[in-house]
């Protein structure tokens, strides 16, 4: 039994992930920056699923 990863991302999410945090990151001028990278990691963790084939 092979087990693999799959991330359900579509296009419009990972499109209004980045738009969001580019508008947060221009708000702050840049103080925001550093956390982007945990968010999208938090991001695509939250949308990938275990698939038994």
């Amino acid at each position: 039994m092979a087990r693999r990863l799959r991330c359900d991302v579509g296009f419009a999410d990972s499109l209004l992930f980045l738009l969001g945090w580019t508008i947060l990151v221009i708000i702050t001028f840049g103080l925001a920056s550093p956390f982007f990278l945990f968010s999208l990691i938090k991001f695509m963790i939250n949308r990938t699923v275990i698939v038994e084939e």
